[in-house]
């Protein structure tokens, strides 16, 4: 029986904890019911205090808090509810979890962390050199911090020596459903894959990704070239057309570009591109090569594969998904 210890820190996102908890306990039931011994020993564990009251009205109550002697084999680190902006200060009020993190590994014990819980791993430098995963919207911010890290933006799960790491929102249930079939065997996890109504297999979260146009810099110029991009990315702009607006060489530009951003500017383009026609699907327009043309691009072929790169799908699959939501 593996001893599971889901980490309880003030700012955790409860409903992470919740659904991590009822998936594992799952995983017990569906064992016993096939005549299995239950696989998991599940517990919280605080950082500070065994009653964690959080910011919401939720409360946890943990049989333990980091400070106690004990044995595990697998650490879970849920997300945050935290703002960006306050990423700093939960980190430095968790020092003594990002200690004892480290230290358990030492023990060889499994650390997985879900969404943004990858923040204390990458603090921890255990992720150094190794490829990681979390939420898309937290990935340029950790990319910039941590750039020793090897970050997947499209992984939904990574599994690296004793070390697993899973994407973003509730795609990170994936990453449990990939742990429970390590542990367990292929037939629990696509049980579970059916109650929990999950894409059993799942391997990118590309198709969720909002792209936010990489500002966190503070190259003025590039930032110019960013607004130009943005208000002309239906014509059929060229890089050396952007250049001339911020004054620069193509060779200048792309360089400046490149570093400021980590695209270049035909990588940028075309995820603009791909995220207007993204919203034009979402909003239940079905007419692809009428958006196809609308977004700046004269080639159908092109369009889908641009399209399929970037999201893990076809501009149909897309359509299908989003038009059924909508229809809904």
């Amino acid at each position: 029986m593996k001893h599971i210890s889901i980490v309880i820190y003030e700012d955790v996102l409860p409903a992470a904890v919740a659904n991590t908890t009822a998936m594992l306990f799952s995983a017990n039931e569906a064992a016993v019911k096939n005549g299995l011994p239950a696989p998991f020993r599940i517990e919280l564990v605080g950082v500070h205090l065994k009653n964690v009251q959080l910011s919401m009205p939720v409360q946890f109550y943990c049989s333990k808090t980091i400070a106690d002697e004990f044995e595990t084999d697998t650490i879970i680190i849920p997300p945050m509810s935290t703002a960006q902006s306050d990423i700093n200060t939960l980190l430095l009020k968790n020092r003594e979890l990002i200690e004892w993190i480290k230290e358990q590994y030492d023990k060889k014990v499994e650390i997985m962390s879900l969404c943004t819980g990858a923040y204390f791993l990458a603090e921890c430098g255990l992720l150094d050199g190794m490829p990681a995963t979390s939420h898309w919207g937290a990935m340029e911010d950790l990319q910039q911090r941590y750039p020793l890290i090897d970050f997947r933006p499209d992984h939904v799960v990574t599994h690296s020596k004793a070390i697993i790491t899973g994407g973003g929102g509730f795609s990170s249930l994936n990453a449990l459903l990939y742990f429970i079939e390590q542990s367990c065997g292929k037939e629990i996890s696509v049980a579970l894959s059916k109650i929990y109504a999950l894409d059993y297999g799942r391997t990118s979260q590309s198709i969720f990704t909002v792209f936010s146009g990489k500002r966190q810099h503070n190259d003025e110029e590039i930032h110019q070239a960013q607004c130009y991009i943005e208000k002309t990315f239906e014509t059929d702009i060229s890089v050396e057309q952007i250049a001339r607006q911020v004054n620069m060489s193509k060779r200048n530009f792309i360089r400046r570009f490149k570093n400021a951003t980590s695209l270049s500017p035909i990588e940028f383009i075309q995820r603009i591109k791909v995220e207007a026609a993204k919203k034009a699907f979402e909003a239940g327009e079905t007419n692809i090569a009428a958006i196809t043309y609308r977004v700046g691009y004269n080639d159908l072929k092109t369009f889908r594969m641009v399209f399929k790169r970037i999201t893990g799908s076809t501009p149909v699959e897309y359509r299908n998904q989003y038009k059924t939501l909508t229809a809904v």
